[in-house]
């Protein structure tokens, strides 16, 4: 358990088995006896036993609440098992518990391509992603709504995005933001294109991030970020440039997205050309919706125009 605040903890859990280079953070707030974890991770013993250890080695404390960012089942499927030991409360934005709900049975995108092939993957993606679903809300909330902690309180700002219902929760006292799926410590998130994700709202959510100010950003993937608004305005400054890369490489002829995926990611490994074609659509979608480019057709055999 690594301090971040006073007030703040890092619950890590070291997954060998998972397959990228930083799994789901589980975020700890405590005062006054009160408590409330952001996320809940994985279902597996080895991460629900190793966080109960934790949470039971702070004398006297009670969990309050388990706030989900998102739906995605790294960070949702161990809040059923979590609420059953501990009596805490589930909290979702009102937009994300039925997606959380249809995840367990249809095919919603997540953060993680697990090829058919690793069948055992296969079968462990699927079953967690019905554990997720169990952890339906006991509270719903909405952008602005608060909880308190003890004496803290914490804000939840709906960040829509990487999904429709995302949150990411700002902790006023010492200014501290969980930025969830928006932001990762290193490298960038995923932003499906419509329904599931929103290229257009993705962006109007760092923004909206940026205007808390905050001093310390904690993300749903990765390492501590202390400078939050330089990370947030990178992060912004690296979509607009990949939407006039977009545009330039339709003016020079690559007028379907297969074509742009190739000339964007050049030496794409295959197992994840289905999210590099997901991020292109998505761009498109917004491209689109200001009227800067034309679209016709669906998935990698898609036709793009500059509009004007």
């Amino acid at each position: 358990m690594e301090e971040v605040t006073p007030h703040v903890y890092s619950l890590d859990v070291k997954i060998d088995w998972f397959p990228q280079p930083f799994p789901p953070n589980v975020h700890l707030i405590t005062d006054g006896g009160e408590g409330a974890l952001i996320d809940a991770g994985f279902p597996d013993d080895e991460s629900i036993n190793t966080r109960m250890e934790w949470l039971r080695s702070i004398p006297g404390l009670s969990l309050k609440y388990i706030v989900i960012t998102h739906h995605h089942f790294d960070h949702s499927s161990g809040a059923a098992k979590l609420r059953e030991l501990t009596g805490a409360k589930i909290v979702m934005h009102k937009d994300e518990e039925p997606i959380l709900k249809r995840a367990a049975t249809q095919d919603v995108p997540s953060d993680m391509d697990v090829p058919k092939e690793h069948k055992e993957w296969v079968e462990r993606t699927a079953q967690w992603r019905k554990e997720a679903a169990q952890a339906g809300a006991d509270e719903l909330v909405a952008d602005d709504d608060t909880l308190n902690i003890g004496g803290l309180t914490l804000r939840m700002v709906h960040s829509p995005g990487h999904t429709a219902g995302h949150l990411s929760p700002f902790l006023e006292e010492g200014k501290v933001l969980f930025a969830g799926d928006n932001v990762l410590g290193m490298g960038t998130t995923v932003v499906p294109p419509p329904p599931h994700g929103d290229m257009f709202d993705y962006i109007a959510s760092l923004k909206k991030m940026q205007s808390l100010d905050a001093d310390l950003m904690c993300c749903g993937h990765g390492p501590l970020v202390r400078e939050p608004n330089r990370k947030l305005q990178e992060l912004i400054d690296h979509r607009q440039e990949r939407e006039e890369q977009i545009l330039a490489l339709v003016g020079e002829g690559h007028d379907t997205v297969k074509s742009l995926v190739k000339e964007i990611y050049p030496e794409l490994d295959k197992r994840i050309l289905g999210m590099a074609t997901s991020q292109v659509l998505s761009h498109l979608s917004k491209l689109e919706r200001e009227g800067r480019a034309k679209t016709e057709g669906e998935g990698a055999e898609m036709r793009v125009e500059v509009a004007g």
